[in-house]
């Protein structure tokens, strides 16, 4: 026989796993980064991710997250062959740039998201981790909430500088580098294109 005490527990469990926090987990063959970097004309490409998950609050709104980059993934798309996409590609894993074989991945963890009025736009804090060196960006993204799915879009740039992605980081001055890397803008363009599922 089931008494009052067993029937108002048995209540509070369903009530807590009705309104428990919710994690979706990034669709890594639909989700990518798009970016693009002003030299002499432009170069741009995507980088993939390894994994990546963001949570729920019980009252339905995104708090937190966490993604990892997998910089290995970097590739150019601007050239018209293979090879000169290759060759672009070798350049921005070098030490000049990302410095990939020494630094494979990079984070995003994602420290607040605050909705913008009553809209599908939320402003994002969080801190991003390239080369070992972490720094806070703020960016607004627009999140589209279907079912037990995700889609967040957002459009953002980073300072290149203040991760140290230029050709005379951690080496001595050369002519040539210093040259090189004045033509380059500061800026990266980043456009994120993800969709998360349950």
């Amino acid at each position: 026989m089931i008494n009052k005490t067993t029937i108002t527990l048995l209540l509070v469990m369903l009530q807590l796993s009705v309104y428990a926090q919710q994690t979706y987990r990034l669709d890594l063959k639909k989700s990518k980064i798009l970016w693009k970097a002003k030299t002499m004309g432009s170069h741009y490409g995507y980088i993939l991710f390894k994994e990546g998950s963001l949570t729920y609050s019980p009252d339905d709104l995104p708090k937190e997250g966490t993604f990892s980059i997998n910089m290995n993934s970097m590739n150019s798309t601007d050239q018209a062959s293979a090879n000169d996409n290759q060759r672009v590609n070798k350049e921005l894993r070098s030490a000049d740039f990302f410095n990939v074989p020494k630094y494979p991945l990079s984070t995003m963890v994602v420290k607040q998201m605050v909705r913008i009025g009553n809209s599908t736009h939320f402003k994002i804090t969080g801190a991003l981790t390239i080369k070992e060196m972490t720094n806070t960006i703020v960016f607004t993204a627009n999140i589209m909430k279907k079912e037990d799915s995700l889609n967040i879009t957002a459009e953002l740039k980073i300072d290149r500088i203040k991760w140290n992605i230029n050709h005379q980081a951690d080496k001595p001055w050369n002519f040539f580098s210093t040259v090189k890397d004045k033509i380059t803008s500061d800026e990266i363009q980043i456009s994120l294109d993800l969709v998360l599922n349950k």
